[in-house]
């Protein structure tokens, strides 16, 4: 079977989960004797094609003008001109048939329709998150509007749409009303064999946690929904508590001077670091040295960050909120707190920082619950089923004129 993954992030091209994700789907994908392609926007110093891992990988440059990347859907659609640009002699004049087109998520979206229209190719679409839960519910503005009807489209044009978590199927089926039989839920995994590294213990806490004892951990990209904020609100109180305390934040994204802001303001700038980048092997260290990983999300489809601290032995706190609540029980697997509150969730670290017998036995728990269910080389069988069944159902029709259904609130006001 030849598979064409499109993806706006690709290793070593690392923006957030996505990438991760793709890239190990991909991998465990041609494990399997699959003939995958990834087109993918270029990276500083990567190869314009390369075979990796037994991943052939195209990187696409922007067109020019360079336009702003936080103006999202004009950036968007030059990258998919690129992506097509690309794409379009690779299966002319290399490839051949093609037998599933896999979208991930909106940024993706143009290039993936218009080739399945062009070729007649089964289309997959992946929905890693939505830009209705990311604003919970409330688009603020047009170009949040014209991305919440792009991901529609998307799964519309899709003859399967699959998701993270239990709790996105039961969202974008709410609120792109799609029929819940073409919505398969298929979990983020694990790269297991990471955590297998010596954590350098002394090195980390001479290097980042010196003078203090105590350490915990965050790493997601900086955006207010993923709710840095509501921790280093928290560590006042927290610190009142556990003096020798300090708060790492590893990742990168557009609140970061935000937070960085509201650290000085609380003059806890000795207190709380924000690291920026850090690889994945790195990671693996922090999590083993760390005294507890938080998970603060105000919206979070899944919660990779969550599986990675309890295959590492790290306990965790996570906000009582989507996909985190399927993997996390409280006061069995993890502790959970309620979303954007810093006083529960210092209620929460307190106990766990002062509690070892409690950290044992939540980081015990969390590993026996973990055991192989997030192993990549099942999630990717079980993606090729989703394959197969695709192109078993696929019927091709042309386009026609549809409307995006309105928002699930704005039905209640019609009705």
């Amino acid at each position: 079977m030849k598979v064409l993954i499109l993806s706006w992030e690709y290793p070593p091209r690392i923006i957030g989960g996505l990438g991760t994700h793709v890239h190990q789907l991909a991998v465990n994908l041609a494990r399997l004797g699959t003939n995958v392609h990834v087109v993918t926007k270029d990276s500083p110093g990567a190869p314009d094609y390369e075979e990796a891992e037994g991943v052939k990988i195209h990187r696409v440059p922007l067109y020019p003008p360079e336009i702003p990347q936080d103006d999202w859907v004009s950036w968007t659609l030059q990258f998919n001109v690129a992506l097509l640009e690309r794409t379009v002699p690779l299966i002319n004049e290399r490839i051949g048939k093609v037998h599933v087109l896999h979208a991930h998520d909106w940024l993706v979206a143009h290039a993936s329709i218009a080739l399945k229209h062009a070729y007649r190719i089964p289309l997959v679409a992946t929905i890693h998150a939505t830009e209705y839960g990311r604003h919970q519910g409330n688009l603020p503005g047009p170009m949040q509007r014209i991305i919440h009807q792009i991901e529609w489209w998307l799964t519309f044009e899709s003859v399967r749409t699959i998701c993270c978590s239990n709790y996105m199927r039961d969202e974008v089926v709410r609120i792109f009303e799609l029929p819940p039989d073409k919505v398969t839920v298929i979990p983020n995994g694990i790269e297991y064999e990471i955590f297998n590294v010596n954590p350098d213990r002394e090195r980390i806490f001479r290097q980042f946690i010196h003078p203090d004892r105590r350490m915990v951990f965050f790493v997601g990209r900086l955006v207010y929904e993923k709710g840095v904020q509501t921790v280093i609100e928290a560590m006042p109180m927290v610190l009142e508590e556990v003096p020798d305390l300090r708060f790492l934040v590893a990742g990168t994204g557009p609140h970061a001077r935000a937070l960085q802001a509201m650290i000085e303001e609380l003059g806890l700038g000795e207190k709380i670091k924000l690291l920026g980048f850090v690889d994945s092997e790195v990671l693996a260290r922090f999590y083993k040295c760390a005294d507890l990983t938080v998970v603060p999300s105000l919206y979070e489809p899944f919660g990779m960050v969550v599986l990675e601290a309890m295959v590492a032995g790290c306990p965790v706190i996570v906000a009582d909120t989507g996909g985190l609540k399927e993997i996390v029980v409280h006061e069995e697997t993890g502790l959970c707190f309620k979303p954007g509150n810093p006083e529960s969730l210092a209620q929460a670290m307190i106990r766990v920082l002062k509690d070892e017998e409690l950290a044992r036995r939540l980081t015990a728990d969390a590993r026996r619950f973990i055991g192989e269910k997030y192993n990549w080389g099942r999630i990717a069988r079980q993606t090729m089923e989703v394959y197969e069944r695709s192109i078993r159902e696929y019927e091709y029709r042309p386009r026609v004129l549809h409307v995006c259904p309105p928002l699930p609130e704005e039905r209640a006001e019609g009705g």
